[in-house]
């Protein structure tokens, strides 16, 4: 059975609610259940990679329609699905498989069995020369058939093996490629969330410091009217690349949602998130993102950064609350530039 992909409390979902029906009315889509799926996870931010694309058909110049997110609900939903009902059905018929090569060497190894017991009763007892050859005839003939069913068996294991074994790969591909944001190869929101709440469990066990960083690109809505999605899209890998490079292994660099990142640093005070937030501004803000072609610059490049500190009594959305409006100060204050959470 799946787990329940919607957690949220009461209050939650009752203002995810009211802002799903907000977004159908706007656009003038109505609100079925598949619509209703697709504007509940856009504004609740449980799949970044849908939000952007609806953000995307929604900023084009045609219409957006109920074919549109038909066509967002099987890519967001139905694909990954689709993915693994073709691996069971693969594993199903290697299972059957090798039942039915069982059976067949089962068989042929307990005929072989009486044949060697009947062998065995005739050596105790006298018997004719034309009987024993008969019988040592069947025995070699039996030997024969079980060692090439033997041989048959270990070809058909060897197969089914390295069947299993592709199956298997092609499931942590579809496992890695569910958690990976699309566009710029990092976490996406989806895998974000699951390494909060670890960490937040590791923290409270062990007493560990960590922080949450928010990361938001400025004026990131003037890059795309002014230059287009295709260069937005650049300045959000360069922007990915960059955090990348930025932190430790253990860190987890994220899309947290349309042009903002997020980072968990654990082991890690304010003081040394305070630390690493300023090199990231530094190091994006010196940047400079060219036209391959004409060589023309798209402009310097900025991000505004709010940090928050762990404190035991921390659920996530909490902490991320608070990282939140330490990025909104940021923001205030003239953007680019880094806040944390008092």
């Amino acid at each position: 059975m799946k787990e329940n992909p919607y957690s949220d409390r009461y209050e939650q979902a009752c203002e995810h609610l009211r802002l799903a029906l907000s977004l159908l009315s706007e656009h003038r889509l109505s609100p079925s259940p598949l619509n209703y799926r697709i504007g509940y996870d856009i504004v609740a931010g449980n799949d970044s990679a849908l939000k952007t694309a609806f953000e995307d058909k929604a900023g084009g110049a045609d219409e957006l329609t109920d074919e549109t997110l038909w066509s967002l609900y099987r890519e967001a939903y139905v694909e990954d699905e689709d993915a693994l009902e073709t691996m069971r059905k693969a594993l199903q018929e290697i299972i059957t498989t090798l039942q039915q090569d069982f059976e067949r060497s089962g068989t042929s190894l307990s005929g072989y069995v009486r044949t060697l017991d009947r062998f065995s009763t005739l050596l105790d007892e006298p018997v004719s020369p034309k009987a024993m050859a008969a019988e040592v005839n069947k025995v070699l003939g039996d030997t024969r058939a079980t060692r090439q069913g033997q041989s048959q068996l270990r070809h058909e294991l060897s197969h089914i093996s390295s069947e299993v074994e592709s199956l298997r790969r092609e499931l942590e591909q579809v496992k890695e490629e569910s958690m990976t944001d699309g566009l710029t190869g990092i976490a996406n929101r989806k895998a974000f969330d699951a390494v909060l709440e670890h960490t937040i469990h590791t923290a409270r066990e062990t007493g560990m410091d960590f922080c949450v960083v928010l990361i938001d690109i400025d004026h990131f809505k003037l890059v795309n009217d002014t230059y287009g999605h295709l260069i937005g899209d650049k300045v959000l890998r360069f922007t990915a690349t960059t955090l990348k490079r930025l932190v430790r292994g253990k860190d987890t660099v994220a899309r947290f949602g349309g042009e903002e990142f997020a980072l968990i640093l654990p082991d890690t005070d304010m003081d040394g998130a305070t630390t690493v937030a300023e090199h990231i501004r530094q190091t994006v803000s010196a940047g400079d993102l060219k036209d391959r072609n004409g060589g023309s610059s798209y402009g310097r490049i900025t991000v505004s950064i709010g940090i928050a500190a762990f404190t035991p009594s921390d659920l996530p959305n909490k902490l991320i609350d608070r990282a939140d409006r330490a990025l909104y100060l940021a923001k205030e204050h003239g953007r680019n530039r880094v806040e944390n959470a008092a």
